[in-house]
């Protein structure tokens, strides 16, 4: 028989498993990697931030792809993130191309516009 006077047990620590559960691993560069890279996907018009980034997405997922090939989760997470920080880096480069083609196109044909509009006869 027990006590009913005796203190109850104390609880178990709240942070450890109950014993025959293992602690899941997390892979939270994976993570960061994803997130970073479809921002720098959305936001590839920003040019700098975009690149920035996209920088931290393939840094962060080749970090969380060779942590995942030691044994932590999340690998297809990480292989997404590092797609997407580089598809990032690549429409910012085009995105730089772009702009940079077109006011070039304006700047060629400037001048012939503005003779054509000052001579009246085009």
């Amino acid at each position: 028989m027990t006590d009913p006077l005796a203190p109850p047990p104390p609880p178990p620590p709240i942070d450890v498993p109950p014993p025959g559960e293992s602690v899941t691993q997390t892979n939270g560069l994976a993570t960061a990697s994803l997130v970073l890279g479809i921002l720098s996907l959305v936001l590839f018009f920003t040019l700098l931030i975009a690149w920035v980034l996209a920088i931290l997405a393939v840094i962060f997922g080749a970090i969380g792809v060779s942590r995942a090939n030691q044994g932590a989760p999340d690998r297809s997470m990480a292989v997404a993130g590092l797609v997407l920080g580089i598809a990032g880096l690549v429409a910012g480069i085009f995105f730089v191309a772009l702009i940079t083609t077109s006011v070039h196109q304006v700047d060629h044909f400037g001048p012939s516009v503005h003779f054509c509009m000052n001579s009246r006869n085009c």
